[in-house]
């Protein structure tokens, strides 16, 4: 393994889908010389086997985790989590509580006999915790003052509440299955550095919840408070959370000029192999969008209403169709948009679209010089640009034992809101840009009103 390409191509023959293909035995990896900005990040199967397989695309750090005021060197205060899951579609550190067990971090509390307990859904599941202040470090750059974070609950010191369990009936749906260990996750925690600042924000403030389909626009984010001594989270309960205690982006609370988005430098997976045993990467903190590279494509995130379809969205134009809440995503690892005339992997029991929550492609062969538009949805001021890319059959890909792919896709269904417990509609409205976006790519993402961001939030890409 080296750096810039992957060194020695050593490959191995094996058989796919009784098709020959080549089983790439080496890393592709960019350069990297540590900075006082930077930290090294990548795509492998060394962490937590989620599921019980080897991880995905999905892009791991390590992340170091300091009692408020301390030392970074020393042990006794500090502790470094290695195979962190670096998110920028969510906003927050939040990391298995046995990991931090010996810190003792102070909790977040509402009142002298309440603590702070959060669950955050994902389309895979919850995350149930403790909310705690602790010092962040991304590789030499601190967190300038302590900063909430979310302990997830490993040690089943409280049965998630009756409304973490109910984020099946949210759209689009989420599991309620609780991920509750290393193993659920996949991953020893998640570094959320999305486009916020906090994770929740004014909804959280009012307490306006999002629990069930029916309910109002509102939060995903669900607060609770809970008694210090509670036995059982039945005594917790629903609150609004001040801005000042919700959990907050560890990025935008480092010192200025690195306080206002990130540069994520991934290598290019060989389009003639079935992906990459793993990708090495580079994670830079802080941009500038007044002097971005030549030939920088650039794209604005919508920020019209919280309540709006582009609400820090952008729209995708594809096949004719707009698909107005899209993003991208290292924390998922394909990309996922709905499209019929693709079909779904039948081996894996995905025989329609419409019954199951998401669901890998397995096009027969692979589906190339795919084309989208990219755009903030005001073609006036903003041209769209265009972005190439390309379908595989997961099938195919899942016989590998790599773990980088840029080429993997699938679709998420909505839940129907007339039956929010038995069906599912497609979900014609969200496309995830995940990980194969990232690949072969610098890609620029600023968090919205962060001093020197400018105009925010936007994203922007080139080439390697």
């Amino acid at each position: 393994m080296s750096c810039g390409g992957g060194g020695d191509s050593s490959t191995t023959a094996l058989r796919c889908n009784n098709v020959d293909c080549q089983l790439l035995n080496d890393a592709v990896a960019t350069s990297f010389i540590q900075t006082g900005n930077n930290l090294r990040v990548s795509v492998d199967a060394l962490g937590p086997q989620g599921f019980g397989t080897a991880s995905t695309n999905s892009l791991f750090a390590d992340v170091t985790v300091c009692v408020p005021g301390g030392l970074r060197t020393d042990p006794l205060q500090c502790v470094t989590i290695d195979h962190v899951l670096v998110d920028t579609g969510s906003v927050g550190l939040r990391v298995l509580a046995s990991k931090v067990k010996s810190l003792n971090l102070p909790p977040i509390t509402v009142s002298a006999t309440e603590n702070v307990w959060e669950c955050l859904p994902f389309v895979i599941g919850g995350l149930w915790g403790p909310l705690a202040g602790a010092d962040v470090w991304l590789g030499q750059q601190g967190t300038e003052s302590p900063v909430a974070v979310q302990l997830i609950d490993d040690q089943s010191a409280l049965s998630p509440t009756a409304g973490c369990n109910s984020v099946t009936d949210s759209t689009p749906p989420q599991s309620s299955n609780i991920l509750a260990s290393a193993g659920d996750l996949g991953a020893n925690g998640v570094l959320g550095i999305g486009s916020t600042t906090l994770d929740c924000g004014l909804y959280c403030e009012q307490g306006s919840y999002h629990v069930t389909a029916t309910d109002p626009p509102g939060s995903s984010a669900l607060y609770y408070a809970c008694p210090v001594a509670a036995t059982d989270s039945a005594t917790c309960s629903l609150t609004p959370i001040s801005r000042a205690l919700q959990v907050f982006n560890p990025v935008a609370a480092l010192s200025a000029p690195y306080n206002n988005g990130v540069l994520l430098k991934m290598p290019a997976i060989p389009v003639n192999n079935p992906g990459a045993q793993s990708a090495l990467g580079e994670l830079v903190l802080g941009v500038d969008g007044s002097n971005l590279p030549p030939g920088a494509q650039k794209v604005f995130l919508g920020v019209a209403d919280t309540s709006s379809d582009s609400y820090l969205s952008i729209h995708t134009q594809f096949n004719g169709h707009i698909f107005s809440n899209s993003y991208l995503d290292t924390g998922t690892n394909g990309i996922f948009f709905y499209d019929a005339s693709v079909p779904p992997c039948d081996n894996l029991n995905q025989t329609s679209a419409l019954t199951v929550a998401n669901y890998w492609y397995c096009p027969a062969s692979t589906l190339p010089n795919l084309s989208a538009m990219l755009s903030d949805g005001d073609l006036s001021a903003n041209p769209p640009v265009a972005v190439a890319f390309q379908i595989a059959s997961y099938a195919r890909l899942s016989l590998t034992n790599n773990t980088a792919f840029s080429d993997l896709g699938g679709a998420v269904n909505a839940r129907s809101t007339a039956n929010a417990g038995a069906s599912y509609v497609a979900d014609t409205k969200t496309f995830a840009w995940g990980m194969p976006f990232f690949y072969g790519k610098q890609v620029y993402m600023s968090i919205w009103q962060q001093p020197g961001s400018i105009d925010g939030p936007w994203y922007a890409w080139t080439g390697l």
